[in-house]
């Protein structure tokens, strides 16, 4: 194994150098980590990918950063794409929380293009004049079964350019306050490949929408709307899990960076896909 790379203890995150040593043609001996937990450096070089895929979704640590740090991941930007799309395809069609709570918020009632599910609030909202302005943007034309399916299609790569702008916005704030956090914390260097290669590992579930997306039509509104909330907490446990094991923040910070990086995200999203829906005709 080449020293020329650093891996990663996935036990405790100490750099290695090497994850095996070589005696032999046939005969390999994993790494232990010396520097901290004395454990093997990584188990999963030797288990089958399809339990590092189970460990992964069960969210453990260990299988992170043994994706992150000790394997190529080359493919992290393919992942990223396909499910940026999974994403603001479930948001064109209304099938998660953020575009119900868009819903609920500026009133969006049934029309032929979305399913607009909406939360009953129990109390009177008012919003800000800006933000109502915005709520008609989200307001989707009722079209008959003769409209040109390309006026959906463009409405779809619309909400692609805003969906990616908060996502932008997401990883940009992430490590812009990560950053600042450094200043006056022991430096952990992260690069932009590394930073992507997490979101897309975080981002994997939205992947958990996809029964939605295709059984969204076949049970009560109540029902879906658990499936999305609890998507959406798996979403923040994963990412704050992630967001962790790259950073080593202690829980307060990654928590804290997460809430604002979430609240950026989305409100990128809402006010960019009416202004963006206004520029096309």
């Amino acid at each position: 194994m080449s020293n020329n790379k650093k891996y990663r203890c996935v036990n405790c995150g100490e750099p290695c150098s090497a994850l095996y040593k070589t005696y032999g043609p046939t005969v390999l001996k994993l790494t232990k980590c010396v520097r901290n937990c004395k454990g093997i450096v990584d188990k999963y070089i030797e288990y089958d990918p399809v339990i590092v895929m189970i460990d992964l979704v069960l969210m453990s640590r260990e299988a992170q950063r043994h994706i992150l740090y000790n394997t190529k991941f080359k493919a992290f930007w393919k992942l990223f794409i396909i499910l940026m799309m999974l994403e603001t395809y479930a948001v064109w069609r209304s099938d998660c929380l953020f575009s119900i709570a868009v819903n609920t918020l500026c009133d969006v009632g049934n029309n032929y293009t979305i399913n607009a599910t909406t939360i009953h609030i129990p109390i009177s909202m008012s919003l800000p004049e800006t933000w109502r302005h915005n709520c008609k943007g989200w307001l989707q034309d009722s079209r008959t079964d003769d409209t040109d399916l390309f006026i959906w299609e463009k409405d779809f790569y619309v909400q692609f350019i805003s969906t990616f702008s908060g996502i932008i916005i997401f990883i940009s704030t992430v490590h812009i306050l990560m950053k600042l956090i450094q200043l006056f914390a022991t430096k952990c260097e992260v690069s932009c490949e590394l930073l992507l290669k997490a979101f897309s590992l975080g981002n994997m579930s939205v992947v958990f929408l996809l029964p939605a997306l295709v059984w969204s039509s076949a049970g009560p509104a109540h029902a879906g709307l658990v499936h999305f909330a609890l998507v959406f907490l798996y979403t923040l446990v994963v990412f704050y899990n992630v967001f962790t094991v790259v950073y080593e923040r202690a829980a307060a910070v990654t928590v804290s960076v997460m809430v604002v990086s979430h609240c950026a995200k989305y409100l990128t999203t809402f006010f960019s896909t009416p202004f963006l829906r206004g520029l096309v005709p």
